[in-house]
C-alpha cells in the first residue's frame, strides 16, 4: 500500500503514515458492523470490539513494523569541509560487501522517481574498478557510482556509518545521514530542497 500511494504522488511521510491509519479506520468501521451483531455479556462484547478494532492494525504492523527511525529526520548538519565532488544532489557513501550499501539502491531508486532532478552519486570506499562497475550495473542509469580512497574527515563526517547519504545543495554539504536516520522524512527532504 505504502508503494501505491507513493505512485499516487503522496510524500514518503504520508504513504507510511496513512496505511497505518486506515487500519485503524478500517478496525473501527468493523467493529462498529459487527457489534450490533454481537449477543453476548458485556464483557464479552468489550473484549470482541477491542480485538476487532485492534486486529487489522495489528497483523499490518506484523507484516510492516513501525521502526525507531521511520518518521524522524535525525540527519547531522556537517560544519568539516570535505574533499567530495559537489556537482551532485545525493552522495551516498557505500563499501563494496555491505549488504546494506547495497540495499541502499531501493532507497535511491524511490527518491530518483519522486524528484527526477536530483543526481545521486555512490561513492564507494576502498573500492575497485570492479566493485564500481558491480554497482553501476545495480543502479541502472539514476545514479553514478566511483571509487574513493579512504578520507579521514570523510569517515569521520559519516561516523564509520556505512550506507551514509550526504545532501548536497549548491555545491555546499548540507546534511548526513546514517542508514538507521535516513528514512521517509528525510527521503522527503532530500526531494524537496533539490529543484
Amino acid at each position: 500500500m505504502e508503494t501505491l500511494l507513493n505512485n499516487l504522488g503522496l510524500s514518503f511521510t504520508l504513504s507510511k503514515f496513512i496505511p497505518y491509519l486506515l487500519t485503524i479506520l478500517i478496525g473501527i468501521v468493523c467493529a462498529k458492523l459487527l457489534s450490533k451483531h454481537i449477543s453476548a455479556s458485556k464483557i464479552i462484547r468489550n473484549i470482541f470490539i477491542t480485538l476487532i478494532t485492534i486486529l487489522p492494525f495489528g497483523i499490518y504492523f506484523a507484516i510492516n513494523p513501525i521502526f525507531q527511525g521511520d518518521f524522524s529526520n535525525e540527519g547531522v548538519l556537517i560544519k568539516k569541509k570535505l574533499e567530495l565532488p559537489k556537482n551532485n544532489d545525493l552522495l551516498i557513501i557505500a563499501l563494496a560487501d555491505c549488504p546494506y550499501c547495497i540495499q541502499s539502491q531501493e532507497t535511491v531508486k524511490l527518491i530518483h522517481q519522486k524528484n527526477t532532478k536530483i543526481k545521486a552519486e555512490y561513492l564507494i570506499v576502498n573500492g575497485t574498478k570492479q566493485d564500481s562497475i558491480r554497482y553501476a550495473r545495480m543502479l541502472l542509469g539514476f545514479a553514478s557510482c566511483r571509487t574513493v580512497k579512504n578520507s579521514v574527515p570523510l569517515i569521520q563526517t559519516i561516523q564509520g556509518r556505512f550506507p551514509s547519504y550526504i545532501l548536497v545543495q549548491n555545491g555546499i554539504y548540507k546534511k548526513v545521514w546514517n542508514n538507521n536516520t535516513f528514512s521517509a522524512r528525510a527521503w522527503d527532504e532530500v526531494v524537496s530542497c533539490i529543484e
